[in-house]
């Protein structure tokens, strides 16, 4: 189980997504090497799904612990309240999806398919959510125009 971090987010992603969950302290590892590596092989190179990722991960972490654990030497006593670190990182990984919709929000898409009229269009593909001419069918009983 390695821990590195150079201090420089530009020089590898591993390092972007220590900076950004605030991995950087090697008396604090959250995630070994290998950990962030398997994270990084299983979302590609967007930084903010690794790191949204690595977040749930640790709100999963988090919540399987006791709620709060205090600890007392003498005078001096010291807490920790486990539903707080989870809370934190719950945020933080919505926060990452947030800056992904700011740096690439989703893009409107059309079958080019489903815009031709009924009879220049050649059904390839069924699952489209609308195409022009979807009531033109000429065998309709409640098109049909009675002649005078």
């Amino acid at each position: 189980m390695t821990f590195t971090y150079s201090g420089d987010p530009t020089t590898s992603l591993r390092n972007r997504v220590r900076f950004l969950i605030n991995d950087t302290d090697t008396n604090d590892v959250l995630f070994s090497d290998e950990e962030l590596d398997y994270l990084i092989t299983e979302w590609g190179t967007n930084v903010y799904e690794i790191c949204r990722a690595a977040c749930e991960t640790l709100v999963s972490r988090f919540s399987r612990l006791a709620d709060s654990t205090s600890k007392s030497v003498g005078d001096i006593s010291v807490s920790e309240s486990f539903t707080a670190k989870s809370k934190q990182y719950q945020d933080l990984a919505n926060s990452f999806l947030d800056r992904k919709m700011r740096k690439a929000p989703p893009s409107m898409k059309a079958n080019a398919n489903s815009l031709l009229s009924t009879n220049d269009r050649s059904v390839q593909d069924y699952n489209t959510d609308f195409y022009a001419g979807v009531h033109d069918n000429p065998n309709n009983i409640y098109d049909q125009r009675v002649p005078e």
